[in-house]
C-alpha cells in the first residue's frame, strides 16, 4: 500500500502536465494566413506587388478601431450640423437688425425730403397751409431726425428759407450718408459671417475627409494591437502566423506607371484556419474601393445621410 501512493501522485501529475501542455498548445499554436498581393490592370494583365506590408489585426481590436472612427465621424457631422444651424440663426439676426436700421433711415430720409419740399413751398408759394404744417412738425419730431431742434426753431419763427437750406444742405445729405453706411454695414457683416461659416464648414469637411481617407483607414493607430505583420516577397506572396481566430488584414501598396504613381489600399476579413486563409488574395475586389464588404463599408452610407457635407 505504501508503494502505490507515490506512483498514484506521479501518474496524476503526468496527466495534469499533459492536459496543461495540450491546452497551452491549443491556446498559443500559430495558424497561417497566406496568399498573394496583386492587381488586375485594365488590359487584364495581372501585376504581383512585392514589398507590400500586410498587417493582421484581430476582429475585436479592429472593431474597437472601427467604433472610434464612427464616433469621430459622427462628432464631425454633428458639429457641422450644429454650426450650420447656428449660422442660419446668426444670419437671420444680422439681416433683421440691419434691415430694421435701414428701414428706419429710409423712413427718416423720406420724411426729411418731404419736409424740405414743404419748407420750400411755405417759403416761396404760400406759408398758410395748416395741414401741411402739421405734417411738417410731426415729421421734425421723429426720433433720430438730424438737426431737428435747429430746424424746428426756424420753423416756429417762420424762417422757411433757413429751414429749406438746412434740410437741403445738411439733413437730407446726412440721412442719405447714414442710409448708405447702413446698407454697406449689412453687406459687410453678412460677408464676414458667410466667410466665417464657410471656413468653419470647410475645416469640418476636411476633418471628415481625413478621417475617412484611405490613408487613415489603413494606418493602424496607436493602441490597436497588431497580431502579425509581414512583407510580400518578389512574387507578391506573403505568409502570416497568427493564433486561431478571426482577423482583418490591412495593407497599402503602390507602383509607378509611366510618370504616375498608383496607390492601392486593402482591408480584408479572414478566419484562421479556413480554406480562405490558405489562399488569401489581396486584389481588386478587396481594395477599399472594391466590391467586397469590409470593416469600413458603413462609412459611406453614414456620409450620404448627412447631405450638408456633400
Amino acid at each position: 500500500m505504501t508503494n502505490k501512493k507515490p506512483l498514484f501522485f506521479v501518474g496524476g501529475g503526468l496527466v495534469l502536465a499533459a492536459v496543461f501542455a495540450a491546452s497551452f498548445f491549443i491556446l498559443f499554436a500559430k495558424e497561417s494566413i497566406e496568399g498573394k498581393v496583386m492587381v488586375v490592370q485594365r488590359n487584364a494583365e495581372v501585376r504581383k506587388l512585392a514589398l507590400v506590408r500586410i498587417y493582421a489585426v484581430s476582429e475585436s481590436d479592429a472593431q474597437v478601431w472601427h467604433d472610434d472612427v464612427i464616433r469621430r465621424c459622427r462628432g464631425i457631422l454633428d458639429a457641422s450640423a450644429s454650426r450650420r444651424a447656428g449660422g442660419a440663426v446668426e444670419r437671420k439676426r444680422i439681416v433683421a437688425e440691419n434691415d430694421s436700421m435701414i428701414r428706419r433711415y429710409e423712413e427718416l430720409l423720406d420724411a426729411a425730403v418731404e419736409m424740405r419740399d414743404f419748407s420750400r413751398e411755405f417759403w416761396i408759394v404760400d406759408p398758410n397751409q395748416p395741414t401741411k404744417k402739421k405734417k411738417f412738425f410731426e415729421k421734425i419730431a421723429l426720433p433720430g431726425m438730424p438737426s431737428s431742434r435747429e430746424v424746428e426753431e426756424d420753423a416756429m419763427s417762420s424762417r422757411w428759407d433757413r429751414c429749406y437750406e438746412a434740410l437741403r444742405r445738411s439733413v437730407v445729405p446726412e440721412l442719405e450718408a447714414r442710409l448708405q453706411r447702413a446698407r454697406e454695414r449689412k453687406e459687410s457683416e453678412l460677408k464676414d459671417h458667410d466667410a466665417a461659416l464657410a471656413r468653419d464648414l470647410s475645416e469640418l469637411k476636411r476633418a471628415l475627409q481625413k478621417a475617412m481617407s484611405f490613408e487613415s483607414l489603413t494606418e493602424i493607430p496607436d493602441g490597436i494591437r497588431i497580431a502579425s505583420s509581414v512583407l510580400s516577397d518578389d512574387n507578391g506572396e506573403y505568409r502570416l502566423k497568427v493564433p486561431k481566430g478571426r482577423y482583418y488584414l490591412f495593407a497599402r501598396g503602390s507602383r509607378t506607371v509611366f510618370d504616375k504613381e498608383e496607390k492601392y489600399y486593402w482591408v480584408k476579413k479572414v478566419s484562421a484556419p479556413s480554406d480562405e486563409s490558405t489562399r488569401c488574395l489581396l486584389g481588386n475586389n478587396n481594395m477599399l474601393d472594391g466590391d467586397e464588404n469590409h470593416l469600413w463599408s458603413d462609412l459611406e452610407p453614414l456620409l450620404r445621410n448627412h447631405a450638408e457635407l456633400k
